[in-house]
């Protein structure tokens, strides 16, 4: 594949996801979670529109860029081998970054409704979001990436691609606490090496989007009060986020010479 054609797919996957991402905000059913007090803790949003776009473009890629996104099936593995820092987060999203006042809702004060509401809308919401975002991203751009560079092309590939994910949230400018989105596109960047990574050797997208989807599903149920009331805790960039960002570079780096050195490869840059 031609540099040009594989910077124009990314092109018009970057408009695509602009477009499908506005249009699951105006087409958003968001159902409200309640305590017994009926206060709403937080929303969930199915997002159907997300899969709705995922498959199309899927299908899309398939005929038209010749860009299989679909590969090998299994290497579930790997969501603990080279994914175990969304792993560790999504740990940390359901204890110590949670919502005190949630877990006491879900414990002592709402109804099975609701919690049904909660771990059920807040699961599909996650895999939607997972499916989208991977298909995207990591199957469709940098599939095309991996086509399109001829010098290093994995870590090429690794790098933009990640990059350009953590840029999407900057999306969030309009509707987020600047700080609070400023540091979401640190770390966004910095699991997008991850992700990338775990697609990459896996070769199945399949792997990336359960380790996506499990970490959002944390932060959507556990956090679903702070997301409701979309409050911002900081004033600067956190350093948790810049810790992600080097942890998550470091970690696709070592993982790929560990997959490479194991598949006869002894070179450092790919």
């Amino acid at each position: 594949m031609k540099l040009r054609k594989m910077w124009s797919i990314t092109f018009w996957v970057l408009l695509i996801d602009f477009i499908a991402l506005n249009i699951v905000g105006v087409t958003a059913i968001n159902f409200n979670i309640y305590n017994n007090d009926h206060q709403i803790l937080g929303q969930m949003d199915p997002g159907i529109m997300r899969a709705v776009f995922a498959i199309a473009l899927l299908v899309f890629a398939k005929r038209h860029w010749k860009i299989n996104v679909m590969h090998e099936h299994g290497g579930y593995s790997h969501i603990f081998k080279e994914g175990w820092l969304l792993i560790a987060l999504t740990i940390i999203n359901m204890t110590l970054a949670s919502d005190t006042l949630v877990w006491k809702n879900l414990l002592h004060n709402m109804d099975a409704q609701n919690i049904i509401l909660s771990f059920g809308i807040g699961l599909i919401e996650a895999f939607f979001v997972g499916m989208f975002e991977e298909i995207s991203i990591r199957g469709v751009m940098m599939g095309a990436m991996l086509k399109g560079f001829k010098k290093y092309p994995v870590m090429k590939s690794i790098f933009f691609s990640s990059m350009v994910f953590g840029s999407l949230h900057m999306l969030n400018y309009l509707v987020s606490p600047f700080w609070d989105t400023t540091n979401q596109v640190i770390y966004a960047a910095g699991l997008g090496f991850v992700l990338a990574t775990v697609y990459y050797i896996s070769k199945n997208i399949w792997v990336s989007i359960s380790l996506h989807a499990l970490m959002d599903y944390s932060a959507f149920v556990f956090s679903m009060h702070s997301n409701y009331v979309n409050t911002s805790a900081t004033n600067k960039v956190d350093i948790l986020s810049l810790l992600i960002f080097i942890v998550g570079i470091l970690s696709s780096y070592v993982s790929l010479i560990v997959y490479n050195r194991k598949q006869g490869k002894k070179a450092w840059l790919y």
